[in-house]
């Protein structure tokens, strides 16, 4: 998407965000049909590749391990990895507790008090980690068995369990693998370039009447793509993410920054739709500005020319604004918008250097 420096002609502009609409439209449509084809052919090789195994091993549970190795299916390996783990935790920590209100329990008390007080301490557990409900699954296995084979069969619904987590890894380790760092870098590019369509907002609606700020639209495409990344960023293992999630807080950072810039444009009138000087400066702030944001989004890590723009239209913002009549009515908008810039400029600096940094590593 292309930035300009005011938008005068209203036409270009509908035509620009038809077309724009479309594309993101066919981007979408793109991603998310891979996504569920690759979690439908992982879920389906999964679920045979367990009933396989178990098969050979002449087992009876072939059914928990079939659920338990499509249940796992993440959108990325990491996720799969700690979906897996987390099974296995779960179906441990439900086998323990049941074993023990069997032992516990008199014989004469019978099935249905152990059924119930294993569930009743299995969701207890579950209240404070929700994570671990499956683990109700082995719970209501062991409670059901006869207790001479309550050991037994603990035993042979674990292995089951473990056989199917281990087998949804693989699949997903092997067959049209996508790691969670790479789905956190195309989250963080989205949330990039939506951030930059709401600085053009904000700074459109400040510089031509009848704009507004903050399209309901625009806001719930950061917000997704913000949440999307912080959903990857979540499922990444084995990799030290600190550093991703400082980029994050970054963007999250210049993003509150541009917030100061719309309720800098609130008003019935644009606040720098009367004054040329200021006008010119915040269009070129604009345009520089979301361009920067563009090539960062884009992989590109050396704006400098750029970033030395920007800081040259600041300078000369902070001093046409030091002539405006601060008796005017928006006077306050225009030095809160002059605020809003300042703060987007620091955050700016510091996303660029996060970014280099992490070009420079090699990471996500």
């Amino acid at each position: 998407m292309r930035f300009r420096s005011s938008r005068p002609f209203l036409k270009t502009r509908l035509k620009m965000d038809e077309a724009t609409l479309l594309e993101r439209i066919i981007r979408l449509s793109r991603k998310s049909g891979r996504d569920m084809l690759r979690r439908a052919a992982q879920s389906a090789l999964a679920g045979v590749a367990a009933h396989l195994v178990m098969s050979s091993l002449n087992s009876q549970e072939s059914f928990l391990a079939i659920l338990s190795a499509v249940l796992i299916i993440q959108p990325s390996v990491g996720g799969t990895m700690g979906a897996a783990f987390t099974r296995l935790q779960a179906t441990v920590t439900g086998s323990l507790i049941s074993l023990g209100c069997i032992t516990l329990l008199p014989d004469v008390w019978g099935t249905s008090t152990a059924l119930a007080l294993s569930l009743l301490v299995v969701g207890g557990v579950a209240g404070l980690r929700p994570d671990w409900t499956y683990g109700a699954v082995a719970a209501v296995a062991i409670a059901l068995a006869p207790e001479a084979q309550a050991w037994e069969t603990a035993g042979a619904r674990a292995l089951a369990i473990g056989m199917g987590a281990a087998t949804g890894v693989l699949v997903s380790l092997l067959i049209w693998p996508d790691r969670a760092e790479a789905r956190f870098d195309r989250h963080f590019r989205n949330a990039l370039r939506a951030t930059a369509r709401r600085l053009d907002d904000a700074l459109e609606a400040a510089t031509e009447a009848g704009q507004e700020a903050a399209p309901p639209d625009h806001v719930s495409d950061y917000h997704k793509a913000l949440q999307q990344a912080q959903e990857a960023l979540g499922a990444v293992k084995l990799v030290d993410c600190a550093a991703m999630q400082r980029r994050l807080e970054a963007l999250r950072r210049l993003y509150n920054s541009v917030i100061i810039l719309d309720r800098a444009a609130e008003g019935e009138a644009a606040p720098l739709s009367e004054n040329s000087g200021l006008k010119d400066e915040v269009n070129t702030l604009r345009r520089e500005t979301c361009d920067v944001l563009q090539a960062l989004a884009d992989g590109k890590t050396g704006p400098e020319r750029r970033t030395r723009q920007i800081d040259a239209a600041l300078r000369r913002l902070r001093a046409t604004l030091a002539e405006d009549d601060p008796r005017s009515e928006l006077h306050p908008n225009r030095t809160a918008l002059a605020f809003g810039l300042r703060e987007v400029r620091k955050a700016l600096a510091e996303l660029i250097d996060l970014c280099k940094s992490a070009a420079r590593t090699g990471e996500g």
